[in-house]
């Protein structure tokens, strides 16, 4: 088994604001008119695209101090076309919803781009709904750069193939921007932020199911105070650090703990780790709370279909406590995980490989046998002993953070490629690592 070599005495931390929560108050200002403040907005690479993408189309930005600003909007009807392409960097969830949007704002001509990574991404999943609005949109081969041409939508009825928050909020901004409805189903619920913020503005959603519902004009925009809480994608990583301890704890406070995120507390729980929730509460409709992770003993357990959706991004650090679980870890029905900042499948398998760890690989996700067990094992203590080995981080920031705490935890020699990807989703996340091992 891999040794635990890193202890804490309970040591508490906050980490930066929720990701999905801090591009959708981006959003829903530029539809408000007036002025909307945002606290605890994530300013990390991903985010502060989005927010920059729109400044060009008339938002006002003022910030007050770090993560605190004031987004002034004309409205929808006095956006402008931007004179320049619009680049969402590395940003799926930026570029995705914001298609959405400006797709439905009738007049505006833009063009949507991003880097190398997010051309490849692909963007067939928003642009063949969103052209059945009525959406002028269109990509080469359906990837990035995107060409938009905003005009009024039609009503539509909209049962969606997979179970994916950001095709979810497209099409919801792109309803609400043109002032039309929308019925929507999903088979497994995704992330309702959208949902929540569309309500906590006063809005209301009409469901027959939690995975279907309808949404009708006339919609509610006025200029809000957005609470943006921390990202509990970004908080597992401690999290997963903190269950892994020799011994210990580790606090993560002010997460937002929104149901359908919170698939990685069920997941470590079914492993057997003790995760604590303290000071529970509700702001801006999300609920919030303070999150204790112990020092646990960990096993084996099947991950369900149904919580895959609610914990897909947290998929590759889970991965890391699975090489400390008895009996091994699993996952599968995660064929989305090939569709991120990188195939995730393929970068956890082939880097976990190099590490001597016997590895099964699937189309939709992989299985790890017990390592004590692996007919790699000798490989495996080769790396112990201080032999060493380079990640590859396929320009993904979870992968990159992920092999981090496995380094932290394990004293594995183990060097990314390259980190500057964290910097999309967690600035600072290697100096607040570095302060476990001080």
């Amino acid at each position: 088994m891999i040794p635990r070599v890193l202890s804490s005495s309970g040591r508490e931390i906050s980490v930066p604001g929720d990701k999905s929560l801090s591009h959708r108050s981006v959003l829903f200002s530029v539809l408000s008119k007036g002025t909307s403040r945002v606290s605890g907005f994530l300013e990390a690479e991903d985010p502060l695209n989005t927010m920059k993408a729109f400044s060009h189309l008339g938002l006002k930005i003022e910030k007050l101090s770090p993560g605190s600003y004031l987004f002034t909007s004309p409205g929808k009807s006095s956006l402008h076309s931007p004179k320049e392409e619009l680049d969402f960097g590395n940003a799926g969830t930026g570029i995705r919803l914001s298609a959405g949007l400006l797709a439905g704002l009738s007049g505006i001509n833009a063009r949507l781009t991003g880097d190398h990574s997010l051309q490849k991404r692909p963007m067939s999943r928003i642009i063949k709904p969103l052209s059945a609005m009525g959406a002028s949109i269109h990509g080469k081969e359906d990837k990035a750069p995107l060409e938009i041409q905003g005009k009024k939508l039609s009503p539509f009825v909209y049962k969606s193939p997979i179970a994916s928050a950001q095709v979810k909020s497209c099409l919801m901004l792109a309803a609400m921007a043109s002032e039309t409805s929308l019925e929507y189903e999903e088979e497994i619920l995704s992330r309702d932020h959208t949902e929540n913020m569309f309500r906590f503005l006063g809005n209301k959603l009409q469901y027959s199911s939690p995975t279907h519902f309808k949404m009708e004009p006339p919609y509610i925009f006025e200029a809000g105070d957005f609470k943006v809480p921390g990202d509990i994608s970004s908080a597992a990583f401690f999290l997963v650090l903190g269950v892994l301890l020799k011994e210990g704890s580790v606090l993560v406070k002010n997460v937002g703990l929104n149901p359908s995120r919170v698939g990685i507390l069920k997941a470590l729980e079914a492993m057997g780790a003790k995760i604590l929730i303290h000071n529970e509460r509700v702001e801006c409709g999300e609920p919030v709370g303070d999150l204790e992770a112990v020092s646990s003993n960990l096993y084996f357990s099947d991950i369900p279909e149904e919580w895959i959706p609610s914990l897909i991004d947290e998929i590759p650090i889970l991965t890391i406590a699975g090489l400390f679980a008895k009996g091994g870890f699993a996952i599968r029905h995660a064929e989305e995980l090939r569709a991120k900042e990188s195939d995730r499948i393929t970068a956890m398998v082939e880097n976990l490989r190099n590490l001597g760890i016997l590895v099964h690989e699937y189309k939709d996700g992989y299985e790890i046998p017990e390592q004590n067990s692996s007919a790699n094992s000798s490989e495996l203590q080769a790396w112990l002993s201080g032999k060493g080995a380079k990640i590859s981080t396929k320009m993904d920031h979870r992968i990159a953070m992920s092999f981090l705490v496995l380094r932290a935890v394990s004293g594995l020699d183990l060097t990314p490629d390259e980190t500057s990807w964290i910097e999309t989703s967690f600035p600072g996340f290697e100096s607040l690592l570095k302060g476990f091992l001080s």
